[in-house]
């Protein structure tokens, strides 16, 4: 929005005629206006900040959980770790006394001797094969104690790799929030970066136009002095010397306005009021000067200029010399205005100055 409204401001209208004002595009009243487009972003500013902050809390948040899930993360795969290692440990325990455990365990059946055989199929943990191995006081016996000793293990792996498939399911739940909570990170941050160079773009794009108008016043200045007529003219004090260019009230003084800089005072009037020079000289700029609209310059010597911006139709032209209280053109609201009225700037050396001192 700002940038349509920047270009509106500075493209001439079609059909103006070359001169001074199309090559220094930029302009006082431009810097107005952008200022007033970054003034009125502030709202949106302001809530792009607040949002902002609070993705970044929500960063700091997701950031806390990921940590915490990467430690554990890493202690349960050295839990899953720790008990593979026990399984194979077991297993090699196993492979070991598998033999020897066969032999006594078809001893055993050879004899009628069922209650060991029975023990070990019917135990359903550790602790049940160790009492019912007591009970029958066979767990030492040369005979069956690689056969209980074979029960055992199996009992004993069986539990780790319950153990073990509980610890890989956890871990892979684990993993699985892990990734849930790094894309929602990762999701956030870059909802930060859209949102912090969305207004940080505008912001600067305008800034950036602003510096170039601020510039674009060293030209203007510079086409004055240029044109400007070098014969000392006295003033005398305050107003003498100067009528006003439209007798009706003003609207906006000079000053500070909206952030910036307003460089002349805007007076009142309707489309088609005629204005008038506001002492004699010569008409160094006639033309469309961007923001000012059609805008006439007059030179009047000594370093004194003044300036007439946003005419519907112009009276004078370029290099014409004017009296004082001579129509030069009519009231209107062309370039950047909001309602029909004179913008009229005293200028010493191409610097505006505040024109109320000046005038009666």
């Amino acid at each position: 929005m700002a940038a349509t409204v920047l270009a509106t401001l500075l493209v001439p209208l079609v059909g103006s005629t070359a001169g001074p004002g199309d090559d220094i595009e930029e302009n006082n009243s431009a810097i107005e206006q952008i200022e007033d487009q970054i003034d009125a972003m502030s709202p949106e500013y302001n809530s792009l900040r607040a949002r902002l902050d609070g993705l970044r809390e929500e960063i700091s948040k997701y950031s806390i959980i990921a940590n915490e899930l990467q430690t554990k993360v890493s202690k349960v795969r050295a839990e899953v770790s720790e008990v593979t290692s026990q399984i194979k440990a077991t297993q090699k325990d196993i492979d070991e006394v598998q033999g020897r455990a066969m032999d006594q365990a078809i001893s055993l059946y050879k004899a009628g001797s069922t209650q060991i055989l029975d023990t070990l199929f019917s135990s359903k943990s550790l602790s049940e094969l160790d009492t019912k191995a007591e009970m029958l006081s066979i767990a030492a016996e040369e005979n069956n104690g690689a056969l209980i000793k074979f029960g055992r293990l199996k009992e004993e792996i069986q539990q780790q790799n319950e153990l073990l498939l509980a610890k890989r399911g956890e871990l892979a739940q684990d993993l699985a929030d892990q990734r849930d909570i790094l894309n929602k990170l990762a999701a956030k941050k870059a909802d930060v970066a859209v949102a912090y160079g969305r207004i940080a773009g505008k912001v600067n794009h305008l800034r950036d136009k602003e510096e170039g108008l601020e510039d674009a016043n060293d030209l203007i200045r510079a086409h004055i002095l240029a044109s400007q007529n070098p014969n000392p003219v006295d003033l005398g004090q305050s107003s003498q010397g100067f009528i006003w260019p439209l007798c009706c009230s003003v609207t906006s003084p000079y000053g500070p306005r909206w952030g910036s800089m307003h460089t002349g005072i805007d007076i009142d009037g309707v489309t088609g009021d005629p204005i008038v020079a506001s002492k004699a000289g010569t008409v160094i700029l006639a033309e469309y000067y961007s923001g000012y609209g059609n805008a006439v310059i007059i030179d009047h010597g000594g370093g004194y200029s003044t300036l007439y911006g946003h005419m519907s139709a112009f009276s004078v032209s370029n290099g014409e010399s004017v009296s004082q209280g001579q129509q030069i053109g009519l009231v209107g609201c062309t370039g950047s205005c909001t309602g029909d009225h004179v913008h009229f700037e005293i200028r010493i050396n191409g610097n505006p100055v505040d024109p109320m001192p000046y005038l009666p």
